[in-house]
């Protein structure tokens, strides 16, 4: 499976014991942020840096070679400091005919692609391992690259209290407040321990750090591939570097110019379409221990509401609430194959078991990097706007979940982060584009239950040469499950050669 983070917004961190807010409908300008939160300004500039590149010093580092490339902390003023960005390479197994580095990106935003390169290097062809240096590396902002830091815990679920994660949804005036506070506090923190990098973390300047890994190792025009999040980095490399570009696949593809509201809409109702083929899937098999009677978003609701006021019990004393019913079923969504142990778990839920969405929600939140749902938050922010004004919240919930009972009213929530985040955004939606650039291929599953399929289609006609494959299929990032998309992908890279226009794959 790929390392990925499931949604935007929605692996949010969470802190207990959080200091009170004021209320999300009170009077005011309803733009109100935690006085301890020092907001600034996006500083992120597209001038080129005038710093040397300095070649890889590759090392052995277990089946790999690492080494670091580094970068201005600002590109503005690249003299005020620089990051070390951590690399990883797979030499090519045939040296005699490489054609150079194939630089990966697995997603998140957040995931490491070090972590993850022995994942990417088991999906890829035997052409491909054999004909380039694969390259994978984590971007500024996580895990060996100037992680984001945010005590307690660095970004984790609670800091290792027994009790639930804070409720993602709000139902109440009361449960509101809760959360804004946590989100004011969780982001006075990450100002606290990580204020220098924070405004310095978003996909922009990260692809500005894909051009000079370009030039550090060697090659003259970059060979991409980008899954899921890695999509908008790969899209905006070719905005800013597009006569840069050999060739680029973007598989799971994010639309850019998507609005926040929108691309949270969209992805509301396609993990909403996968949660009901997951319903119908398991009314049909007898195997599915989760069976309720009637209708089953009512009875998915119901189980969320009972453990707002009865915890589920978890081994150890601690207890289970709705984040992490909700971090289950984003978990259990991204693949078919996780559908029986989503079963499972909600089956057990059902009778006052968390101990199963504990693990699943685990598994979720520290998914990707060591600091995977902090690093996430910080480079959401600076790559999507939302609203200041905590007031629109409610009503955006129940606009959302009128059409996405389950994920909208979650994925409208999940923004409030952001809505008091201590740096401004410093990516603007906009189309792709990317003049004079080579072809692309886009990839887009049409039951990807994470990245729409209308968003490759989308993002395909954006692009100059964008040219969309499509594969039939129920999973994210068709890469991991299909062959035929991995045999295309591999003409691609290697000789060019794009699939005919309208090609599917139906494996």
């Amino acid at each position: 499976m790929p390392c990925v983070i499931v949604a935007l917004f929605v692996a949010a961190t969470f802190l207990g014991g959080c200091a009170s807010a004021g209320r999300i409908g009170a009077s005011g300008t309803g733009t109100e942020v935690n006085p301890a939160v020092g907001l600034r300004p996006a500083t992120t500039t597209t001038s080129p840096p005038p710093l040397p590149v300095i070649p890889v010093e590759w090392a052995p580092c277990g089946s790999l070679q690492c080494g670091s490339v580094t970068v201005p902390i600002d590109y503005r003023h690249p003299q005020a400091g620089t990051v070390q960005i951590a690399v990883a390479r797979h030499p090519a197994e045939v040296p005699s005919e490489r054609l150079g580095s194939l630089v990966i990106n697995p997603g998140g935003p957040g995931g490491s692609g070090i972590d993850d390169l022995p994942n990417e290097l088991s999906a890829l062809t035997t052409e491909l391992l054999d004909r380039f240096d694969i390259v994978s590396f984590d971007p500024r902002g996580v895990g060996r690259s100037s992680p984001v830091s945010c005590a307690p815990g660095g970004g984790g679920s609670g800091g290792g209290t027994t009790a639930p994660l804070i409720d993602p949804v709000p139902t109440t005036p009361a449960a509101q407040e809760a959360l804004l506070a946590n989100d004011q506090a969780f982001a006075a923190q990450c100002e606290h321990d990580s204020g220098p990098i924070l405004p310095y973390v978003g996909t922009v300047d990260s692809a500005r750090d894909l051009d000079r890994m370009r030039q550090a190792l060697g090659d003259a025009q970059l060979t991409f591939v980008g899954h899921s999040y890695g999509t908008l980095l790969g899209a905006t490399y070719s905005e800013e570097f597009p006569t840069h570009v050999r060739a680029m696949v973007l598989d799971g593809a994010i639309d850019p110019a998507l609005s926040t509201t929108r691309y949270a809409s969209d992805q509301a109702t396609s993990l909403e379409s996968e949660l009901e083929t997951f319903f119908a899937w398991c009314a049909s098999d007898g195997g599915c221990p989760w069976r309720p009677v009637g209708d089953p978003t009512a009875a998915l609701l119901a189980l969320i509401q009972r453990s707002r006021t009865v915890p589920l019990s978890v081994s150890g004393g601690s207890t289970a609430g709705p984040g992490e019913i909700y971090n289950a079923l984003l978990a259990g969504l991204e693949s078919q194959t996780s559908w029986p142990t989503l079963a499972g778990a909600l089956a057990e839920a059902e009778s006052g078991n968390g101990a199963a969405v504990t693990a699943m929600s685990g598994r979720y939140e520290t998914g990707g990097s060591s600091n995977s749902a902090t690093a996430e938050q910080a480079i959401d922010c600076l790559d999507h706007p939302v609203s200041r004004d905590p007031r629109t919240f409610p009503v955006l919930a129940a606009s959302i979940g009128r059409e996405a009972p389950v994920f909208g009213p979650l994925l409208t929530w999940g923004l409030l982060g952001c809505a008091t985040w201590p740096v401004l955004p410093t990516r603007t939606p906009a189309p792709a584009s990317d003049p004079g650039g080579p072809p692309v291929l886009v990839i887009g599953t049409t039951g990807d239950p994470v990245t729409p399929y209308a968003w490759a289609v989308a993002l395909a006609k954006e692009l100059t040469g964008g040219s969309l494959l499509t594969w039939q299929g129920r999973s994210h990032v068709a890469t991991f499950y299909s062959p035929c998309v991995r045999a295309a992908i591999q003409a691609y890279l290697v000789a060019g050669a794009l699939p005919a226009a309208g090609a599917i794959c139906t494996d």
